[in-house]
């Protein structure tokens, strides 16, 4: 029996480097189904506000209107901005043994997870995705939700491949 116990020093500049690894952008249709679904909400609540302020009584609001509804206006268009911005900055890959999402505004954040922590994987499609062809892909850990990942603005073959790709590599390892 010729064990040899070895416990050699790693150096950090050997470590691999998963920030290095080149992701795949989420594809540009998501980016419409956002737009509509954000257009979807501006105009049910401005719909809800507009009859509130108009069947409640608010006389503060006659003196102010004007500037209510250009800051309002303004905020949604801010939102509309930094949907553009969220959806150029988020990117996925999938390797051998884990999978990698990039997210992020202000701080890029990765989250990477192998797959033998993966316990559940759910494909979802919308309304809107669906009429565009895409999915989501949602992999459940048992670290809570701040480790799961939920990547939007696949295709659906796309959808269902890296699924039945990560299942079955799940499986090779049990």
């Amino acid at each position: 029996m010729n064990n040899k116990f070895s416990n050699e020093k790693i150096l950090k500049e050997t470590l691999p480097k998963f920030e290095d690894i080149e992701t795949s952008k989420l594809n540009r249709k998501y980016y419409s189904v956002t737009v509509i679904s954000s257009i979807i909400v501006f105009f049910i609540l401005s719909t809800i506000l507009g009859l509130a302020f108009n069947f409640l009584d608010f006389d503060w609001f006659e003196n102010y209107a004007n500037t209510i509804i250009v800051l309002y206006l303004f905020i949604w268009l801010l939102l509309f901005f930094y949907d553009w911005i969220s959806f150029n900055r988020k990117s996925y890959a999938f390797r051998d043994h884990d999978v990698i999402y990039k997210y992020g505004v202000l701080w890029q954040t990765t989250v990477l997870i192998p797959f033998n922590r993966i316990q559940h994987i759910a494909l979802h499609q919308d309304f809107i995705s669906r009429k565009f062809g895409l999915a989501s892909l949602q992999f459940y850990t048992a670290g809570g939700s701040t480790s799961d990942i939920n990547i939007h603005g696949l295709t659906l073959d796309d959808a269902k491949g890296f699924k039945d790709f990560v299942s079955k590599s799940i499986e090779k390892k049990k």
